[in-house]
């Protein structure tokens, strides 16, 4: 019943009810990061990402695995698995909207059917965690960024691809131009 939203503002739900995030921004970043990055992650990795400076990197690090275990652990599993050296993710049966698109590759989009790429398009909310921004987390906000461009340009192929096949259906494509539009509204092309 856990989703994860990070195709638009993050955002956590259970069974459909929005979940209070912690207030730390960083907190919410590494949440973000884990579940978008699978597999284990080297603590020190983590303290660089989002850490730097005089604080105790590690402690913090502790403090915000602690506030997020409530979060996404349930009875009889467990979501966030650390151990001394190592942080990773087990989404064990959370929805998480990057692994529930049917088209995860430009490659595929020509031979989706329209039906995908309309779930595809549904599922995004915005750009990549849009709104948590950390710029002075220079190796968050580097890696935040590039998956920003990924998705954009993902997603901007989909809306494209679906006005270019709903071209003899306008009033089906039209939504889909909006959206496009919406994006970037000075591509005159898109216009």
């Amino acid at each position: 019943g856990l989703s994860i939203h990070l195709l638009g503002e993050f955002r956590l739900a259970l069974r459909g009810q929005p979940l209070l995030l912690p207030p730390s921004r960083k907190t919410r970043a590494l949440l973000a990061y884990l579940a978008a990055a699978p597999g284990p992650h080297a603590r020190e990795r983590l303290c660089d990402l989002l850490w730097e400076g005089p604080d105790d990197p590690r402690a913090a690090l502790r403090w915000s695995l602690a506030k997020l275990r409530p979060l996404v652990d349930g009875p009889g599993f467990v979501r966030l698995v650390a151990d001394r050296e190592h942080v990773a993710f087990a989404p064990q049966g959370a929805a998480i909207d990057l692994l529930r698109l049917p088209v995860a590759r430009i490659a595929d989009i020509a031979a989706a059917p329209i039906a995908a790429l309309e779930a595809a398009a549904g599922l995004f909310g915005g750009a990549f965690l849009a709104g948590l921004d950390l710029p002075a987390c220079f190796r968050f906000h580097e890696w935040c960024m590039a998956e920003r461009e990924r998705w954009g340009t993902l997603r901007l192929a989909i809306l494209d691809s679906l006005v270019d096949r709903l071209r003899d259906r306008p009033e089906a494509a039209l939504g889909h131009a909006r959206a496009r539009i919406g994006i970037d509204p000075l591509d005159e092309a898109a216009h």
